[in-house]
């Protein structure tokens, strides 16, 4: 890629981070551009280049859209002055676009979009344009939706010729119309010869799709276990107390900790919680991410491409969930009191048999996963037990290696912002 031509879908916390890793990032050529260093690779060896980037359009709900003018190549958008506007409550307008080669040149924005029937038409401009050549797409998402307006915006930029890095989860755990919309999206990145990645969807900015895509060629997972969702566990931590502290006290430290409401109200503080506090506090958004990565690995490796297996994966809808609202805080100090036992909403999946289906083909194996979202007393054995805060892990067990821990140890909006510049990055790689 000579240029990396960026279209910010999305203007919230996670792309105004990315923004702020961008130009920290960037480095300078010979001609004084901002550039991103990529890998590249060359007769079996491996080198990096300096590829000039800058951002074409910002498109938002709240604060305003702007995109450059289809007809100049020259123009972009001030990225650090967009983030002021931001960070000071002001809207995002045409002075905002300069010209890069004519200084004194007044830039002449394009219409911006503010439904999603004119993002959706700006989307296809600026691909037919070649004025961008990467969406990046980061809007709200809700699971109890069908994961709309997103999976139709990646599918109008992919159609439309562009890459996408997007750190929505939806796309990955709803389906539309009987087919899941994740590998139809992937089908049309491979027909158009372009990348859908997603690094960011599930636990911030670790590379779990990555080292699956990368690193851990003709594995199959079969069991998938951890604490996806951050929010659940600061609740429960809260709710514990101090209680790694009480038994070395010698009776000095009093075992108390917060009811449900205050430790929500806390985590509310922080900025952590969805706008539907449900979503975090009755397993939504665990059984959503639980969902995406079955439906990315069952779309990987050997699960989908062999003759010998046909997989199935159940709706969001049955996904087994349970709420820690209506836990008594005194169950989850007893439970440590007595056995050093500590509740944890606990993500688990695993690949079943079912009974083979003769319309399908008796050489086939059916295989489904198996699903749920369970409140759990953890022992001190258990890799899980430790994790408190705002971390996150997951574990995967293969047919092939032992089982593979991933944690993420108190993420900031800077690790989800990683995600996405390191999908950036692949894409620039790519060619």
């Amino acid at each position: 890629m000579k240029e990396i031509r960026l279209v910010l879908l999305g203007f919230g916390s996670a792309n105004c981070a990315l923004a702020q890793m961008l130009l920290e990032k960037s480095e300078k050529d010979e001609s004084c551009r901002q550039c991103l260093r990529v890998a590249t690779s060359s007769s079996g060896s491996f080198a990096s280049e300096l590829v000039p980037w800058k951002v074409v359009g910002i498109i938002t709900r709240r604060h305003g859209s702007i995109c450059v003018s289809f007809s100049s190549p020259t123009e972009e958008i001030n990225v650090k002055d967009a983030l002021d506007r931001i960070r000071t409550g002001g809207k995002l307008d045409a002075a905002l676009v300069r010209d890069t080669v004519d200084t004194s040149k007044a830039a002449t924005a394009a219409a911006a979009a503010t439904t999603d029937d004119e993002t959706t038409k700006l989307l296809k401009e600026l691909g037919k344009t070649r004025t961008a050549n990467i969406v990046v797409e980061a809007i709200p998402s809700n699971p109890k939706t069908n994961g709309e307006p997103a999976i139709s915006f990646i599918r109008t930029a992919l159609q439309a010729g562009m890459h996408v890095a997007s750190a929505n989860k939806c796309p990955l755990a709803h389906k539309q119309s009987d087919k899941e919309s994740y590998f139809e999206l992937q089908e049309i990145a491979k027909r158009k010869g372009k990348l859908y990645l997603h690094e960011s969807a599930v636990m911030d900015g670790v590379p779990i799709f990555s080292l699956w895509n990368n690193s851990l060629q003709n594995v199959t997972c079969t069991k998938i276990r951890g604490l996806l969702n951050s929010t659940t566990t600061m609740i429960l931590s809260r709710i514990e107390g101090h209680i790694n502290d009480v038994p070395d006290s010698d009776g000095q430290v009093e075992h108390v900790g917060e009811t449900f409401e205050e430790a929500l109200e806390a985590a509310k503080r922080m900025g952590i919680v969805e706008a539907d506090d449900s979503l975090d506090t009755d397993g939504w958004d665990a059984a959503m991410k639980l969902r995406a990565l079955c439906v990315f690995l069952s779309s990987s490796g050997k699960l989908l491409s062999s003759e010998e297996h046909v997989v199935s994966i159940p709706p969001l809808e049955a996904v087994a969930r349970d709420s820690i609202r209506q836990i008594d805080p005194e169950l989850i100090r007893g439970a440590f009191r007595t056995s050093r036992k500590k509740m944890r909403s606990v993500a688990s999946a695993e690949l079943i048999d079912l009974a083979s289906n003769p319309a399908i083909g008796r050489h086939q194996t059916v295989k489904t996963w198996k699903m749920s979202v369970k409140n759990e007393f953890l022992s001190q054995s258990d890799p899980l037990y430790n994790l408190n805060g705002t971390s996150s892990s997951v574990q995967f067990c293969t047919d092939t290696m032992g089982p593979i821990s991933i944690v993420s140890q108190d993420p900031t909006l800077m690790d989800t912002a990683y995600g996405l510049f390191a999908d950036i990055v692949r894409i620039a790689s790519s060619g």
